[in-house]
């Protein structure tokens, strides 16, 4: 019998399937490399602080930038140096017993020396676990200085009173209290309106005052006006005596004068110089004239 040798052809889809999976075992080893490489770095940000954790444990604190670590067991925690604001708000009690709600914003940063110190202490919890109560305590101690009506008038004071009492609290945990601001005071209903009705009062008291200066101003200036209008007077009057005085002395002199100048002669001459040249008709028996009447008589021839 014949039997016809068939050569053997290899299978395509075999040798596609061993490709794909090389290809694929590839992809795995570089996509679990990396894997490993990321968990390897770590970033410090600007203005943050890096705590290296081992399997928990703090251990150091890194610097702003890139840093390796080991994949298995270590950590780096970021811990915020910034600036930060903390905002709370406490109902407190004035020295004179009075219900206050003080509203107030604190402006703190970590001590990048302590972060170490901080982060075992605190870790991050650091303003729900220290700042926040610290500042309820130190509102309180300095509102209980002040009558509720100062802490309106000596708000500054009040403020730099509880700037100083929070600095003394948080130091003792690495936090600096860099600036503090008291944004709000609200009363009790109750005192907001005594406080609305004295106010008032004082304004219609200062308002009554102003008004009897503005009384007594006008009287001075009338006292002032009539006491210039009687000098006026009495100026006048004597400035009219002094011309009547001047002019009787001068009409008194004139006439000393005139009757030192008043000789026969010198009545004659007046006489001859004011006469019209016509004599009087009568004149009485005690009367004298220095002339003499002849009456003129006509005769027809």
């Amino acid at each position: 019998m014949y039997v016809e040798n068939i050569p053997s052809q290899k299978n395509p889809f075999r040798k596609n399937f061993f490709t794909l999976t090389k290809i694929i075992a590839v992809v795995l080893v570089v996509v679990l490399a990396s894997a490993i490489l990321f968990t390897m770095v770590r970033t410090v940000p600007a203005g943050y602080k890096g705590v290296l954790l081992n399997w928990g444990e703090a251990l150091s604190v890194e610097g702003e930038g890139f840093h390796w670590i080991s994949p298995i067991g270590q950590d780096i925690a970021l811990v915020n140096i910034q600036i930060q604001k903390a905002v709370a708000t406490e109902s407190t009690a004035s020295s004179d017993l009075q219900e206050v709600t003080s509203t107030v914003a604190v402006n703190y940063r970590l001590d990048s020396n302590q972060v170490l110190t901080i982060y075992k202490d605190l870790r991050n919890d650091y303003e729900a676990r220290v700042i926040a109560p610290n500042i309820q305590e130190a509102l309180k101690a300095s509102t209980a200085k002040y009558v509720a009506t100062e802490l309106i008038t000596e708000r500054e004071s009040v403020k730099d009173s509880f700037l100083n009492i929070l600095k003394s609290k948080l130091s003792a945990y690495g936090i600096d209290v860099l600036s503090v601001s008291v944004t709000d005071f609200q009363f009790s209903p109750s005192f907001t309106q005594a406080i609305e009705a004295k106010v008032t009062a004082e304004q219609n008291a200062l308002a009554a005052q102003n008004k009897l200066k503005q009384i007594e101003y006008e009287a001075q200036q009338q006292v002032i006006q009539a006491s210039a209008n009687a000098t006026a007077l009495i100026t006048i009057a004597n400035a009219n005596a002094n011309a009547t005085i001047i002019t009787a002395d001068a009409t008194a002199q004139a006439v000393q004068t005139i009757q030192a100048q008043l000789t026969p002669e010198y009545i004659q001459y007046l006489y001859a110089i004011g006469w019209d040249g016509k004599l009087p008709l009568y004149w009485s028996g005690n009367s004298t004239t220095p002339f003499v009447m002849i009456p003129l008589q006509t005769t027809e021839p």
